[in-house]
C-alpha cells in the first residue's frame, strides 16, 4: 500500500531555528528559511513573510565570521540578510559550542548546495 501526497518536501528548511537579520536589525530569532519548488522564503516565527524570491534570483555570500563560524549573507530582492541556522537549536539541545558550530557549518554547506543546484549564486 502506498501513500500519495500533493505536498512536497522542501529542498531546505531550517525549522523554527533561524536567526534572520539585516544590518543591525534582527527580524527574528526563531524564524525559518525555506526553499521549496524553486522559491526561497524568509519567515518570522509567526509565519509572516520577511522576504521571498525565486532561488535563481538569490545570491548567497560568505558572511562575516563570528566565533570561528561563518554566517552567510543572502541577497534577496536587493536586500541583504544575515542568516544563522541551527546554532541556537544545537545549544538548546545540550550540545557544546564546537558541536553546534560543526552542525551550523554542515547546514550552511547544504544551503549552498541547494541554492547552487537551483540556479542561484553561491
Amino acid at each position: 500500500m502506498s501513500e500519495t501526497s500533493n505536498a512536497t518536501e522542501p529542498d531546505f528548511d531550517t525549522g523554527p531555528w533561524a536567526t534572520i537579520a539585516s544590518g543591525m536589525k534582527t527580524h527574528t530569532k526563531r524564524g525559518r528559511l525555506v526553499i521549496s519548488d524553486g522559491h526561497l522564503g524568509l519567515l518570522r516565527e509567526n509565519g509572516d513573510l520577511i522576504d521571498s524570491a525565486p532561488v535563481s534570483a538569490v545570491q548567497l555570500k560568505k558572511g562575516f565570521t563570528y566565533s570561528m563560524s561563518s554566517i552567510p549573507t543572502l541577497v534577496v530582492n536587493g536586500n541583504k540578510y544575515k542568516v544563522m541556522v541551527s546554532y541556537e537549536h544545537s545549544l538548546e539541545r545540550g550540545l557544546g559550542d564546537e558541536q553546534a558550530k560543526e552542525i551550523q557549518h554542515e547546514d550552511n554547506e547544504k544551503l549552498i548546495a541547494v541554492i547552487r543546484g537551483l540556479g542561484g549564486k553561491a
